[in-house]
Formats: C-alpha cells, sequence, structure tokens
C-alpha cells in the first residue's frame, strides 16, 4: 500500500487549509483539463517516489512543532488524491492525531474510493470546475456524475467546517454568469453560502 508521490512541498501557509501545511501531491487523475497547473509533473513517470505509509509519515514527522503549534498539518494534493484513498486512510490512523488531514479533489472518481475517507477525520477543498454539465465535460473531458453523487456524500455526512468548494471562472468555458448558475446548484444541494469560494483559472 504505497504512495505514489510527485512531490513534498512544506511550509504552506493559508493555502491549503489551516495552520502551516505540508502539500503532497499525488499521481494519477482522471480529469484531462487544459488548464492543469500541475499537467507536466502528471505525465512524468520517472518523478513518481514511492513512499509506504510509514515512510511518508516519518518524512512529514520533521514539521510536527508547526503542525502541532498552528493547527496545521498534511494536505493531498495532486493529481486526484482519491486515487490513494486507502492510503490516506491508513496514514490518518499512523500519524500524529493533532496533525490536520486536507484533501484537494475535484471528486470525480467512483464513490467505493470515496468511503475510506468520508469521516469527520478529515478536511475537503473541493474544486467542482461548474455545476453544468456541458461544460464539466468540455473542459474535463468527463462525465460528471461522479463528481456530482460525491458532493452529495461530503454535504450529508461531513461537518459544514470541514469543507469548503471552490467554483473557477475559466476562460474560455464558463462565463461569470455559469459561475452565479454554478453557485445556486451547490446552494440547492445544500452547500452553505459561506463554504462556497469563486476565483479565476490561471492559463498558460
Amino acid at each position: 500500500m504505497d504512495f505514489a508521490v510527485l512531490s513534498v512541498d512544506r511550509h504552506r501557509m493559508k493555502t491549503d487549509g489551516k495552520g502551516i501545511t505540508t502539500l503532497v501531491a499525488l499521481a494519477g487523475c482522471p480529469l484531462k483539463c487544459p488548464f492543469c497547473i500541475n499537467k507536466e509533473w502528471l505525465a512524468a513517470e520517472e518523478k513518481i517516489k514511492r513512499r509506504s505509509v510509514n515512510e511518508l509519515v516519518e518524512e512529514l514527522a520533521i514539521d510536527h512543532c508547526y503542525f502541532l503549534y498552528t493547527g496545521g498539518g498534511v494536505t493531498f494534493g495532486g493529481g486526484e488524491p482519491l486515487l490513494h484513498s486507502n492510503q490516506i486512510a491508513k496514514f490518518s490512523e499512523v500519524c500524529p492525531p493533532e496533525w490536520s488531514i486536507n484533501i484537494e479533489t475535484s471528486l470525480n472518481v467512483p464513490p467505493e474510493q470515496l468511503q475510506p475517507v468520508l469521516t469527520e477525520r478529515f478536511s475537503y477543498i473541493i474544486d467542482c470546475k461548474a455545476m453544468q454539465a456541458d461544460i464539466y465535460m468540455r473542459y474535463t473531458g468527463t462525465e460528471i456524475g461522479q463528481m456530482l453523487h460525491n458532493l452529495q456524500q461530503i454535504v450529508r455526512k461531513i461537518p459544514q467546517e470541514r469543507y469548503v468548494v471552490k467554483v473557477p471562472l475559466i476562460p474560455e468555458y464558463s462565463t461569470g454568469e455559469d459561475v452565479e448558475e454554478s453557485i445556486k446548484c451547490l446552494r440547492e444541494l445544500g452547500v452553505p453560502k459561506d463554504n462556497i469560494v469563486t476565483f479565476k483559472y490561471r492559463t498558460f
């Protein structure tokens, strides 16, 4: 049960959760987003480093004091970290309980891959891309159904203070009106207004 790690980025503040966090980027993603910031990394098999759960805990423990005194911890990103949900669940059992564990995800995975981490131990930073099926398909190359199903599970089972949903304005793919429509759809699903964050994708 190894992690496929692309990179480890330490001492991050206010970008991946509370306090000081370490971002662990994991390999693999089901989406084909044109503006992916990690496109080159995800395509570079030679950059993948295998780490057992215990090895990763030991590697990140160098920042234990930072995590402890700031309420921070580890953020799993990618790629799509839910492809590694069993490893993340095991990581949560091995690492110190004081570490926060954040999952930065698109949620577009089979529901069974969400289940191991669908507990209050984890916090979620969700990039929904768009709530319109046509925009979602054009931008990601993937159907929206799994993301919607998993988002409903998050809303039902994860406390409000443990998740946010990011709604991007995607140049060439969505407009400000589309973003407003996505926000309306999220509110109808039960996502609180304060849990929705809007931003604009950078193009490269």
